[in-house]
């Protein structure tokens, strides 16, 4: 299975899947376009990118907020466990939009060295969540060679004052 149509047409409410995934307990950092969005960034986003403590028991957590929202994986995966371990993203499909999760963000060597950096923001009562700082987005974008957002990056970046942008990218 595959994401199916265009971009804008996919449904995205990322609120119910934040829930569902504090709900159930998941160790988790926001990464990607959302966690850029909810930093001051004018990045377009159409899904949500999550990295995770592969622990056996987060595995579980996971597999519970991924039941509670009837998602469906994308692709060909077999066990989970086997996917994080080689640190491939897995994509899954869910009547809120779609989620991409990975245990080993590029540009980090693992889950806890991202997570060292993150932040939390409150986006509701009873909801925060952890937050890759921009700069660790830039820094795995960059890993990826994937600079297509680059440049909505560096207004976060010049927006929130918190780096220069010029000493990053040299």
């Amino acid at each position: 299975m595959r994401a199916r149509g265009r971009w804008y047409e996919w449904p995205f409410e990322p609120l119910p899947v934040l829930r569902a995934l504090n709900e159930h307990g998941v160790e988790y950092v926001l990464i990607g376009g959302l966690a850029a969005v909810l930093q001051g960034s004018p990045l377009p986003t159409y899904d949500i990118d999550i990295a995770l403590s592969a622990s056996a028991s987060n595995l579980n957590r996971l597999q519970a907020a991924l039941d509670h929202l009837d998602a469906v994986v994308l692709g060909r995966v077999r066990d989970l466990g086997r996917a994080f371990a080689d640190g491939r993203i897995v994509s899954f499909s869910t009547r809120f939009g779609y989620i991409d999760v990975i245990s080993k963000p590029a540009g980090f060597d693992s889950y806890t060295s991202l997570r060292r950096g993150a932040r939390r923001v409150a986006l509701e009562p009873r909801l925060d969540v952890i937050c890759s700082p921009i700069r660790d987005i830039l820094r795995s974008r960059m890993a990826t060679g994937d600079l297509r957002q680059l440049p909505a990056l560096e207004v976060a970046l010049e927006l929130t004052g918190a780096i220069e942008v010029r000493s990053l990218l040299q």
